[in-house]
C-alpha cells in the first residue's frame, strides 16, 4: 500500500508548504518504504502540493516514482492502489498513439485521464484512491474505488483542501483542528468501528466509494460515478453458484497480477479456505500462506489452517502468538492504527508476520465470511430466505 497526501489552496498565502508536506510524507512512510517524493505547483492563483510514499508492486524500477507527470508537465498524479486491467487499457492507449515511459498502472491512469478526463474512472477495474492535478486548468480530480477499499480522507475548509491516506498525515499538516467527532465516537462504541464517510476527527470525511471529487478555486464538487445494481437474471441455486465461482476466479486472477510474490492470509474460516482452493487452480502450490495460532484452543484456528495448507500443498508460515508477545506488540499496533477498530489487532499481527517472511502483497478473505455465511448469525439468512 502506498501513501498519498496533499494540500490545495486557492489564493494561497506567502508561507511555504515544504515543511507541512514533509511532515505528511514522514507520517506515511510506513505505508511505502521503497520510494518517496514531493511535488509543489508553481501557479500563483492556485497552489497544489503532493506527497507520496511508494510500496513497489508493479514495475519496481525508478520509472514508477511518484508524484508522476505527463511528459509535458501538465498533469500530475498521486496514486495508491492497483488497477487490474491496466494492461488492456495500456494496449488501447498505445494503439491510439500514446507512448509510455514505465510499466506501471499509475502511468496508465494518468494518460487515460489526459485523454478522457474524469470519465476515465468508468474503465478502471481495481482498488484505488488518487488525485490528479491539472496545472493548466488549475483543478484537482479525486476518485476512490467503487467498494471503498483504498482510503482517502479529506478536510475542506474555505479555500483550502487537505487530503491523505491516513488521519495521522492530515493531522501533521497543521491545517486540521484536533477535535474528536462525538457522533463517530458514539458509533465506534456501538458497533466497534467508525462508519464511512465519518471519521474520528471532526470535519474530516472519507471520500465515499464510487465517488469522485473535483476541486476548483476552493470549491469541491462530489459526483457519484458507480453504484451497486442487482440483475435478477439468475433463477436457481446452481446458476448462482456457477456465476459466483466464475466471478471469484476472475477476481483472483486479477489479484495475482504483480511483479512481486502474492501470499494469502489463511485461517480456519470458510472465506480464506475457499480463496486458497480457487487460488491453487490458478497458481498451483506457488502461493505462500500465513496464519496466527494461539495456545487457547477456544480461539486457535492455526491447526485447521495448517491442515488446510498441507491439503493444498502450499508453503505455510504459522506464527504461534502467546500473550506476552501480543502484549509487547500492542503499543506498536496503536502507533500504526488509523481509524479505531476492535478487529484491527488480528490484521496487524498477521500482516507483520507476512512482512517478516519477506512478502509484501497478500490477499485476505476479509468480509467473505459475512457474504457466504461463515458465522452462525449469517447462516440463518439463507434459511430465512428459503422459508
Amino acid at each position: 500500500m502506498c501513501g498519498i497526501a496533499g494540500i490545495l489552496e486557492y489564493k494561497p498565502g506567502p508561507s511555504g508548504w515544504e515543511a507541512p508536506l514533509e511532515r505528511m510524507r514522514h507520517a506515511l512512510r510506513h505505508r511505502g518504504p521503497d520510494d518517496e517524493g514531493i511535488f509543489i505547483s508553481k501557479g500563483a492563483e492556485t497552489r497544489c502540493g503532493f506527497a507520496h510514499t511508494r510500496l513497489s508492486i508493479l514495475d519496481l524500477s525508478p520509472a514508477g516514482h511518484q508524484p508522476m507527470s505527463t511528459p509535458d508537465g501538465r498533469f500530475w498524479i498521486n496514486f495508491n492502489g492497483e488497477i487490474y486491467n491496466f494492461r488492456e487499457l495500456r494496449q488501447k492507449l498505445v494503439a491510439a498513439g500514446v507512448r509510455f515511459h514505465s510499466q506501471t498502472d499509475t502511468e496508465v491512469i494518468l494518460r487515460l485521464y489526459e485523454r478522457e478526463g474524469p470519465r476515465c474512472v468508468d474503465q478502471l477495474v481495481g482498488m484505488f484512491a488518487f488525485a490528479i492535478w491539472d496545472s493548466q486548468e488549475e483543478t484537482c480530480f479525486f476518485a476512490r474505488d467503487p467498494l471503498a477499499i483504498k482510503p482517502l480522507y479529506y478536510f475542506h475548509d474555505g479555500n483550502k483542501l487537505v487530503f491523505a491516506s491516513e488521519l495521522r498525515a492530515l493531522m501533521e499538516s497543521g491545517f486540521v483542528p484536533r477535535r474528536i467527532c462525538p457522533e463517530s465516537l458514539l458509533r465506534f462504541f456501538a458497533t466497534g468501528s467508525v462508519p464511512e464517510p465519518l471519521s474520528m476527527i471532526e470535519g474530516v470525511r472519507l471520500l465515499p466509494g464510487g465517488y469522485s471529487l473535483l476541486w476548483r478555486r476552493g470549491e469541491a464538487k462530489l459526483e457519484l460515478y458507480w453504484m451497486t445494481t442487482f440483475n435478477p437474471r439468475v433463477e436457481n441455486a446452481a446458476d448462482a453458484a456457477a456465476l459466483t465461482r466464475t466471478a471469484l476466479l476472475d477476481s483472483l486472477r486479477r489479484h495475482f497480477v504483480s511483479d512481486v510474490p502474492v501470499g494469502l492470509f489463511l485461517s480456519g474460516g470458510l472465506d480464506s479456505t475457499a480463496l486458497l482452493a480457487l487460488a491453487q487452480q490458478l497458481e498451483g502450490n506457488m502461493v505462500k500462506t500465513f496464519s496466527i495460532s494461539f495456545d487457547d484452543p477456544h480461539f486457535n484456528e492455526g491447526d485447521t489452517a495448517r491442515r488446510t495448507a498441507e491439503h493444498f500443498g502450499t508453503e505455510h508460515f504459522d506464527w504461534r502468538l502467546d500473550s506476552l508477545t501480543g502484549a509487547s506488540m500492542f503499543e506498536e499496533f496503536l502507533s500504526k492504527l488509523d481509524q479505531p477498530t476492535i478487529d484491527g489487532f488480528n490484521t496487524f499481527c498477521v500482516s507483520k508476520h507476512a512482512q517478516n517472511c519477506g512478502v509484501k502483497a497478500v490477499m485476505s478473505g476479509l468480509g467473505g465470511d459475512e457474504l457466504f455465511g461463515g458465522y452462525s448469525s449469517f447462516r440463518n439468512v439463507p434459511r430465512l430466505y428459503h422459508w
